[in-house]
């Protein structure tokens, strides 16, 4: 069980990597010395009011932050595989900014609860595309065209949020930790024609997957990713007779997907030749639909936190008093969980 000074430890240091300080910079904004905040982040030393106060400050966060925080702020385990160019401090940053999400819709909300298992892939007994029919199964989804995907899993007690993603080269990140339910990151960056695309892949990861991505898991979210958006038994069956683009559009439409993972899906169920499927490629790259696509999709925004919030401040919460339970000061509160993202 997480001691008070442990999970203040837990949460000084995810503070302190989410506002992208070291050890030595923080120690030194506070006046001590780094050995000692590395002993306060393990939890095996306390620091004076006075020092409390420095950090705080430092951390822009609320002294009663450190006073109040009860549930553990351990290091999330993500699932993604880093790019060669991303430096560890920006992956290190954004995982702590997702344990940091993890913790406070904890003490905001209460615990949480998730429909959704996970599912064993170790020795090749179950495949991706299994897992994904099984998956839909399990949500009543049947093999029809999924409708909003990011209402799909909030209902199942995913927590899903827009966030600024982009230091780190990815279109999102996901965790699920065994104490909490999934939380998946989806960039703002990302145009809508990918987004559901990047959610289905990292709903794959998290219910396959321990840890961190490596390039065959990244493969096997992937393949997850096109059976749970489009069972090939479907794509199969709908695919066009002599597809011209107007036809794929239609079928891009019904099924809710990216016109490039559309003509992928095509080959995967042995309607495009490997030949076809060179060409349409060199179609969307000559004409610049691999860029902005025709026809785009209509963005899927999350909604179900900041309803669950409209409706204690309805109730009679204040905004003051809901940022307090999430550790936060009002403003960023706001910012981070009640003002909504352009489309």
């Amino acid at each position: 069980m997480t001691t008070k000074l442990e999970a203040r430890g837990e949460l000084l240091t995810a503070l302190r990597l989410s506002r992208g300080f070291t050890q030595v910079e923080l120690a030194a904004e506070v006046g001590i010395s780094q050995a000692a905040l590395s002993k306060v982040e393990s939890g095996e030393a306390r620091l004076e009011v006075q020092a409390w106060r420095k950090v705080a400050e430092a951390l822009m966060v609320p002294l009663s932050a450190f006073r109040d925080v009860r549930s553990t702020t351990a290091p999330a385990r993500i699932f993604h595989r880093k790019q060669r160019t991303t430096p560890k401090s920006a992956v290190n940053k954004v995982a702590a900014e997702l344990s940091l999400v993890r913790l406070r819709v904890r003490d905001l909300m209460g615990d949480r609860t998730t429909t959704l298992r996970r599912h064993d892939l170790e020795g090749g007994f179950n495949t991706p595309q299994e897992i994904a029919r099984d998956v839909r199964d399990e949500l009543g989804l049947g093999r029809e065209p999924l409708g909003d995907l990011v209402a799909i899993l909030e209902d199942a007690g995913v927590l899903v949020l827009r966030w600024s993603l982009d230091t780190i080269q990815v279109d999102a990140i996901a965790s699920w930790q065994d104490d909490s339910v999934p939380v998946i990151l989806v960039g703002e960056h990302v145009p809508a024609d990918r987004q559901r695309f990047t959610m289905a892949h990292e709903l794959g990861h998290a219910v396959m997957h321990e840890g961190a991505a490596e390039k065959e898991q990244e493969a096997e979210a992937d393949a997850f990713a096109a059976e749970f958006l489009a069972p090939a038994s479907e794509i199969e069956k709908e695919w066009p007779r002599g597809a011209d683009l107007d036809a794929l559009l239609l079928l891009k439409r019904r099924w809710g997907i990216s016109l490039a993972a559309l003509i992928r899906r095509g080959k995967d169920v042995g309607r495009l030749t490997d030949q076809e499927y060179r060409q349409w490629n060199i179609h969307l790259s000559t004409t610049g639909m691999h860029r902005r696509e025709p026809d785009p999709t209509e963005r899927e925004n999350p909604t179900a936190l900041t309803t669950a919030i409209r409706k204690f401040l309805d109730e009679g919460a204040s905004i003051e008093d809901l940022a307090s339970s999430a550790h936060m000061y009002p403003r960023e509160f706001q910012l981070t969980f009640l003002e909504e993202t352009p489309s």
